[in-house]
């Protein structure tokens, strides 16, 4: 594989066992064109993914359609759970951008939580505040049954920051590391959505995440003239060779795609 002279590699430890360039790694596509060469094939799978950006920088739509073309091209199972965006709204959008959600339905489940949020929420905001660690342990019980059930190979959880307006931490980095864990060691490839105001922010809430999670893809909107341009960067995925760059990434009728020079 070549690269570009410009590029930053990295070769990455975790656990205290060493990932040697050259091993042979199972990895998941992104399907964006363009951007699978920068991460030395794709995401190492089993991998925790940070996806993080500004509001407008199609975070949940990344997310999704990694999730999507996997399915659809790999026939393997997929879980997306949905704290903020109704599965009736997640599905039409996504089928705007040309993912049509009923050729794979039995293989892609949706875990629409957004009702359920609301409803406790407004019902009795005691339950969240006197059980700190309820969400956390729901919803990591539940993707572990439905992984068993379904077998599913990929998830993605959209979003952190809506799964902790519901928590009130005692002590956020030993319950985050715990709520972390317990993802890894279902051995899925999963892929949680967070909001970061800047490019200069750490892209998890508590900075734990940028920790815990094998990698690291941002997504960000800059100014020229009077346009927004959206530009995609691959800030660390352990395991790999990467190109760090920022690059511009385009919506076609094809997906996306990123412009290497």
């Amino acid at each position: 594989m070549k690269y570009k002279k410009t590029c930053k590699y990295e070769l990455s430890i975790w656990g205290g066992q060493y990932s040697r360039i050259g091993d042979e790694v199972r990895r998941v596509k992104t399907h964006i064109e363009g951007f699978d060469e920068c991460l030395d094939g794709g995401i190492p799978e089993g991998h925790m993914i940070l996806v993080c950006g500004s509001a407008g920088t199609m975070k949940s739509t990344f997310a999704y359609s990694i999730l999507y073309n996997e399915v659809f091209t790999n026939d393997i199972r997929g879980l997306y759970i949905t704290l903020e965006q109704s599965k009736g709204n997640l599905l039409t959008h996504m089928e705007g951008m040309g993912m049509d959600a009923s050729a794979i339905e039995e293989k892609l489940s949706i875990l629409d939580l957004t009702q359920m949020r609301k409803d406790l929420f407004k019902e009795n905001q005691g339950l969240f505040m006197e059980g700190h660690d309820m969400w956390i342990n729901f919803i990591s019980r539940l993707v572990e049954l439905i992984r068993n059930v379904k077998g599913c190979k990929i998830v993605v959880l959209d979003s952190l920051n809506a799964l902790y307006s519901l928590v009130n931490f005692t002590n956020p980095r030993n319950e985050l590391f715990s709520f972390f864990e317990k993802f890894r060691s279902l051995g899925m490839t999963t892929f949680f959505v967070a909001e970061s105001r800047s490019d200069n922010d750490l892209c998890g809430e508590f900075g734990i995440e940028d920790f815990m999670c094998d990698g690291i893809i941002r997504l960000t909107m800059r100014e020229t003239g009077d346009t927004f341009n959206r530009y995609i960067r691959c800030v660390k995925m352990r395991s790999s060779r990467l190109d760090t760059s920022y690059f511009p990434l385009l919506v076609t009728e094809h997906g996306f795609k990123i412009i290497r020079e």
